[in-house]
């Protein structure tokens, strides 16, 4: 996003540094299955018990789709790592294949005939391929009630589903079957319960066009009643595996007809959006920026009518919701901090900065104008296309609440966002929630939106952020996901002097600070902005109850000290390479005795692929990154990041490691010196891939999108001029209109 840089803007003296030194790749080669991970102990007893399971299956099938369906396999807790998929049992040989992850496990799709070959393979089998997977297998079974339902029971969804026109209003993801004609029963059989009464579709689908009659060049919203979600579900369902659609179920009973359907891989209750109302006080209003120069937050919320604020409303969305039922209170709040939170909280330590904001009208409060997660992201996405390349940043302080079950998977809302944010470039600011008495406390929708950055709330000390803010709900958030990234205060003052506490108030904070990297980088991008403010911020390891801390609490994320660098860069990496930065100069000033002293920090954030599922191993792959140094020729120490996700157990490398993350951070405090034999470092990555089947070839052969932060610091000493003097023509500023001048 080129600009110029305004006359009101203080110049920069030592702006953050792009490295545009290519990578050397080097390839690294797969392992086939071996004698050695056979576990020999169980493989006769699990053989008999698979085989039982098999046979039981035989007897009383599950409901078919074009005579095929599904059942769960479940893996050993020492062997859900990639390396043990079991494609030894399930495949061409079998007539059966995988066709997702589960939890702790693997969907398979199979036919009645095919299960008499699967019998007699389990039951027989010498292939090394295949008595590895037997002896791994723990259990194997057809999908019950509770999969479905994430563990919930019907009763308690109905209870918190959204009303409907003749019930209650569900997600159902439907059953990826990977044959086209088992794909048209399960949509014949959702047609025909639609007959029978028993569910309604949904309209939710909107458009934003322009035109109308008072004002050609209005856009407006469009809905489109022609497309339901029954044949919008179909035609997406039929081309691509994976679809899901919201339905109306007339009654308790019809959503039990439809669990047992098969039809479905999971159901989720559609709930309300909400946000936190407080009633104002009589406090004086503070004074209102004027200046049209600054960067644009959209503030997708309840909406702004404060007209003190209109002069910094770059441009208004057509409103999802009416303005009778729009949450205005909650989103004049919102809106107030992003243009200046730090105007309206003078006690606190925040930046001087101010922005201008993009009205997006979609929070309701509660009770009123309620719609379908369908129709919400379908609304998002227009408005998101006609405004992304002006406006990167869309805070977003809204949340649903939680049921417990619901930290396995990852929600409707956060994946949809997800979706949009990806195709468009843009980046979410979302807050992570607040507690609530039904809830089980953990992120709430959307703050599972994997490409933002989810916000936690942290009360002041002195003006400066401290703990945890008790208002607010902790990581993690699903499938290992690190949530909250960020943190900042959560109870502020707004517009007309109310104090008000949630992490709504947080989030605009870490807004406001993404949207002017956005404006001072270069050629920034949303994985850029976001490492560059994970690498800023002021905690050492990750905390669930504020994540990586509080960014900018001494300086802009893009500016150096003297006595500190920032290298920045993105790359585009290939799963079966390694990738090496070399030659990266230890700067002299952090030198003593031949030991490294000081500080450094290195954050990757990659753009993974996903499971369109959004269940169990939601992130299809990760990176691993390290600071290496030659320690003996040829022979590389890591000084940053151990790469011990790598060897560790699948199970604790996911719960202590967060091996699937894909933000990677690794910083470190060298007070002790670490004794070196070389004056130079090197950065390493890779890309890993895991559960390729859900993919198409050419999916998975697309190299992935990774940017780097690396922040060095000595305890004194000009590191800034140091470095860039030796690194010399691989360096050029990161910042706009700034020059790289240093006399050598």
């Amino acid at each position: 996003m080129a600009r110029e840089r305004n006359a009101n803007e203080r110049p920069i003296l030592n702006p953050a540094l792009r490295l545009i030194r290519e990578p050397v790749p080097r390839p690294v080669t797969g392992r086939s299955p071996t004698e050695a991970q056979v576990r020999s102990e169980r493989l006769e007893s699990q053989r008999r018990t698979l085989v039982g399971s098999v046979r039981a299956m035989r007897v009383s099938p599950p409901a078919l789709h074009a005579g095929r369906f599904h059942f769960r396999i479940r893996m050993f807790e020492d062997s859900l790592a990639p390396t043990y998929l079991p494609k030894g049992i399930f495949g061409p040989r079998t007539h059966t294949k995988i066709v997702a992850p589960i939890r702790n496990g693997y969907l398979i799709e199979s036919s009645l005939e095919a299960l008499a070959v699967l019998e007699a393979e389990i039951l027989s089998s010498d292939a090394v391929d295949a008595r590895v997977a037997i002896s791994r297998i723990e259990q194997l079974g057809t999908q019950s009630a509770s999969d479905v339902l994430c563990g919930k029971s019907p009763d308690t969804l109905w209870l918190h589903a959204l009303n409907g026109e003749v019930g209650k209003l569900f997600t159902v993801w439907l059953a990826p079957f990977s044959e086209s004609d088992a794909r048209d029963a399960v949509m014949d059989r959702l047609f025909s319960m639609t007959g029978e009464s028993r569910i309604r579709p949904v309209f939710g689908s909107v458009s934003v066009i322009r035109g109308g009659a008072q004002d050609s060049d209005a856009l407006h919203i469009s809905r489109l009643p022609e497309a339901s979600s029954l044949s919008q579900a179909a035609r997406i369902y039929r081309s691509r595996r994976v679809a899901k659609l919201t339905l109306d179920v007339a009654d308790e009973a019809s959503l039990s007809v439809l669990i047992a359907s098969g039809a479905s891989y999971r159901i989720d209750p559609v709930l309300p959006l909400r946000v936190q109302d407080l009633p104002p006080s009589s406090d004086p209003e503070r004074p209102f920026p004027v200046e049209d120069w600054h960067p644009t937050v959209a503030v997708v919320d309840g909406g702004l009518n404060a007209k003190s604020y209109k002069n910094m409303q770059a441009w208004e969305a057509p409103s999802l919701v009416s303005d009778v039922a729009a949450n205005f209170p909650h989103g004049n709040r919102v809106t107030s901090l992003v243009v200046h939170g730090h105007a309206w909280n003078k006690h606190l330590k925040l930046p001087d900065l101010v922005c201008r904001v993009g009205t997006v009208q979609a929070i309701a409060k509660d009770g009123q104008d309620e719609h379908s997660r369908e129709k919400f992201l379908s609304y998002l996405r227009e408005v998101v296309e006609a405004h992304a390349s002006e406006c990167k940043v869309w805070n977003m302080s809204f949340n649903e609440r939680t049921l417990p079950g619901d930290e396995v998977v990852v929600s409707e809302i956060g994946h949809g966002i997800r979706a949009i944010a990806r195709e468009f470039s843009i980046l979410p600011v979302v807050s992570i929630g607040n507690v609530d008495s039904h809830g089980h406390g953990l992120v709430c929708p959307p703050g599972d939106c994997e490409a933002s950055l989810t916000v936690g709330g942290r009360v002041s000390v002195d003006g400066f952020p401290d703990g945890h803010c008790s208002a607010c709900v902790t990581g993690p958030g699903p499938d290992g996901m690190l949530k909250p990234d960020l943190s900042w205060f959560s109870t502020m003052r707004v517009i007309g002097g109310s104090i008000v506490s949630g992490s709504s108030f947080a989030a605009p904070l870490v807004a406001t600070l993404a949207a002017h990297a956005f404006h001072a980088l270069k050629n920034p991008t949303p994985d850029l902005v976001r490492a560059l403010l994970i690498n800023a911020a002021d905690q050492d390891v990750f905390d669930r109850r504020i994540g990586w801390g509080t960014p900018a609490t001494e300086q802009m994320p893009w500016v150096c000290a003297d006595e500190s660098v920032t290298l920045v860069w993105t790359a585009t990496l290939s799963k079966g390479q390694a990738y090496y930065w070399n030659d990266i100069p230890i700067p002299p000033e952090m030198l003593h005795d031949g030991k490294l002293i000081g500080r450094a920090c290195l954050t990757a954030v990659l753009a993974p692929l996903v499971s369109e599922l959004a269940s169990a191993n939601y992130f299809s792959s990760r990176v691993e990154v390290a600071l290496q140094t030659e320690s003996k020729p040829g022979i590389f120490k890591n000084l940053l990041g151990t790469m011990k996700e790598s060897v560790t157990k699948e199970l604790d490398a996911r719960s202590e490691l967060a091996k699937w993350h894909p933000v990677r951070r690794h910083s470190r405090d060298f007070k002790k010196g670490v004794k070196l034999s070389s004056s130079t470092m090197r950065v390493y990555a890779r890309v890993f891939v895991r559960d390729p089947y859900q993919f198409e070839d050419e999916e998975l052969e697309q190299p992935q999108n990774v940017a780097f932060v690396l922040t060095l610091r000595a305890p004194t000493g000009d590191v800034y001029s140091s470095m860039t003097v030796r690194l010399g023509q691989y360096v050029e500023s990161a910042v706009v209109a700034q020059e790289v001048s240093v006399d050598a």
